[in-house]
């Protein structure tokens, strides 16, 4: 006759312990049953990964996170750490492998910082779960509300924290769910995340409680899964509402136009293969002036090889190619001089080139990236730039700069490379007046990996958040048209299906008016991110200073 075991639980204020009772004392342990909440942790950090490009599985974003929760029911505050940097590391190291092609050294740094925030949610999760947690539904539900804060503040965290990397939070999982990513209007990202791991939490509580009482599946009312239902059926319903009861009036119709000239990112600064760039832009965008009439030509970020206000070549090029046709928005780097002679201070740049060849507006990235733009504490540190292959460091813009179009009237603003993986940019740039976002970018750093697809699913964010479309112009990637309702409604690619190419795209885009109003994320920004930290750090107050019994 095999050993009865049964479990006995013991609940103190602080702790739960799960003592196994055998009527034999020789019964076999460890093995594969040791090792079930490392490999539980690890599968969560795969079904990460899966949810976003390439995989784009976005229903894994749904339950991704239960292996995790269940894995730290049971376990110390020291192994919860453990569980979820794991998770963490399985899902940053594949998801941002792409980095090791600028940086290998910077590659696993990014990821372990990164997984230390999934490894602090194990923990918050596991000092819930041993207050509130188990078989009783309210304190179940509580420890979901607060989980789901948390969740949300170290999203909020991550994305500003050492000037921040929003990068893949969980809401962009959903970037091609139509219904879903409309509650982003409200509150941005942050909304998004937090109905997922709310539901990821429904489902983990519910096995909780069926595990840990005499609730049966089937027999009895659910009060925690009914929450995550309800939950995702109030956001896809005002999804769907939102979608079917907007406007389509007052809207400027503007045809543009854009360049993209898939040049390797190896042979940008070469000496060599100059002619072959201003070549490739001068072909292509005297192809697209032939074939369409576009109001606004786009070139990607950088797309000159030097700085076109002060170089021969560069500018004459553009002079010839605006002469009497539609603008051109030029991305290139540009220097000042605080004096004749002196020191030259670089910006990471877009120029607008109109008809009779004025550069009238300017835009300096505001947001740069460590290593790839400057290097931080460079004059304290200067062994720090053997870390870096540029030569010297730009400097930041300072605002946001909204760009002016003649024919038709609209305005609109520019996003250079990662900044519109940046909410607060965005929101600034329409509540100056851009009823229009630009964004001109470079991926060919991350050459042809899933990257620039993950790029773009944060700019479909950009569009929801403050309801105006988007056209990105990518030197390679993903080149494409973003209606406000986050739509991708036309998108370069070659006649093998692959965005990896050179060529040329038109298409109308919708623009608002100046009346257009602005939602009440442009208004409000992250408060309700703000709110939920607030909540969180509360929790920790009550959690931290209890002594154990």
């Amino acid at each position: 006759m095999p050993p009865v075991f049964k479990r006995l639980t013991l609940n103190t204020e602080y702790e739960t312990l799960n003592i196994d009772v055998s009527a034999t004392t020789n019964a076999p342990a460890g093995g594969l049953v040791s090792l079930m909440p490392w490999l539980a942790a690890f599968l969560s950090g795969l079904l990460l990964f899966a949810a976003f490009p390439p995989f784009e599985m976005s229903e894994a974003g749904w339950f991704a996170l239960v292996p995790l929760v269940l894995s730290v029911r049971h376990v110390g505050a020291r192994r919860a750490l453990q569980l979820g940097f794991v998770a963490g590391l399985a899902f940053w190291l594949p998801s941002v492998w792409w980095i090791s092609h600028v940086t290998y050294a910077g590659w696993i740094v990014l990821c372990v910082y990164c997984a230390l925030y999934l490894a602090l949610f194990a923990w918050f999760v596991n000092r819930l779960l041993v207050r509130w947690g188990g078989a009783k539904w309210g304190r179940n539900i509580l420890m979901m509300f607060v989980a789901t804060c948390a969740w949300v503040c170290l999203e909020l965290v991550r994305s500003i924290f050492c000037t921040g990397f929003p990068w893949n939070t969980l809401a962009v999982s959903q970037y091609d769910v139509a219904p879903v990513r409309q509650v982003a209007e409200w509150g941005g990202v942050s909304a998004v995340s937090a109905v997922l791991i709310l539901f990821n939490l429904s489902l983990a509580a519910t096995w909780f409680r069926y595990r840990e009482s005499e609730v049966r599946l089937g027999r009895t009312a659910h009060p925690e899964l009914c929450l995550g239902l309800l939950m995702m059926a109030m956001t896809v319903a005002l999804g769907i509402r939102t979608i079917l009861s907007r406007s389509e009036q007052a809207l400027t119709p503007v045809h543009i136009g854009l360049v993209q000239t898939d040049i390797p990112q190896g042979d940008k600064w070469t000496v060599d293969t100059i002619p072959t760039i201003y070549d490739r832009l001068e072909t292509l965008t005297w192809e697209l002036r032939d074939q369409e009439h576009v109001d606004l030509i786009l070139w990607p970020e950088t797309a000159l090889p030097d700085e076109v206000l002060y170089s021969e070549t560069s500018f004459a090029l553009v002079q010839r190619l605006v002469f009497d046709g539609p603008p051109i928005l030029v991305g290139t780097m540009h220097f000042e001089r605080d004096q004749p002679g002196g020191e030259r201070t670089w910006f990471n740049s877009s120029i607008l080139f109109h008809t009779n060849g004025d550069a009238t507006c300017r835009y300096d990235k505001q947001h740069l990236v460590m290593w790839g733009e400057y290097v931080p504490f460079e004059d304290a540190f200067p062994f720090l730039w053997a870390l870096t292959p540029n030569e010297a460091s730009f400097t930041p813009g300072s605002k946001a700069g909204v760009f002016e179009l003649a024919q038709p009237a609209i305005e609109f603003s520019v996003l250079i490379c990662f900044e519109d993986t940046l909410p607060y940019l965005s929101r600034r740039a329409v509540k100056e007046g851009a009823r229009l976002l630009v964004n001109q970018t470079n991926d060919a750093w991350f050459e042809r990996s899933w990257a620039s697809r993950q790029h773009m699913a944060h700019c479909v964010f950009r569009c929801i958040e403050n309801r105006v479309p988007a056209v990105r112009c990518a030197n390679n990637g993903v080149s494409c048209f973003i209606d406000s309702n986050g739509t991708i409604n036309s998108e370069l690619k070659d006649e093998m299906g692959s965005t990896f190419s050179q060529g040329t795209l038109a298409h109308w885009t919708l623009v608002p008016g100046e009346d257009h109003p602005l939602t009440f994320y442009t208004r409000h920004g992250d408060v309700f991110a703000w709110t939920c930290t607030g909540i969180t750090l509360a929790t920790l107050l009550f959690l931290l200073p209890g002594r154990r019994k």
